[in-house]
């Protein structure tokens, strides 16, 4: 569980638990027909995973974060210009889709 921080570096009250499992099923879900060898498939997954996973992780609100689609974009092609990072990609694909 996760404690949030307010701009005083107190802690704030816990986030609520997240149920197990949902983001994986969510993410699966997603990938589910991906083809692994089309290049333009992976990109719009890549993104499509990396959106879920911060949006889980850092919650909705985080859209409204004037920097949130410059954000989005950086991680993006950070991670499609590191091929350890891309055949990670396909192997997650693979694990989840199975």
């Amino acid at each position: 569980m996760r404690t949030q921080v307010n701009a005083g570096s107190k802690p704030a009250t816990q986030a609520p638990p997240r149920p197990t499992g949902n983001l994986r099923t969510e993410v699966a879900a997603m990938l589910r027909g991906v083809d692994v060898d089309d290049p333009v498939a992976m990109r719009s997954a890549r993104r499509r995973v990396i959106r879920a996973v911060l949006l889980a992780e850092l919650g909705a609100e985080l859209r409204e974060y004037s920097q949130w689609q410059p954000m989005l974009d950086s991680l993006v092609e950070s991670l499609e210009a590191n091929e350890i990072h891309r055949d990670s990609f396909s192997s997650l694909i693979k694990s989840v889709t199975e």
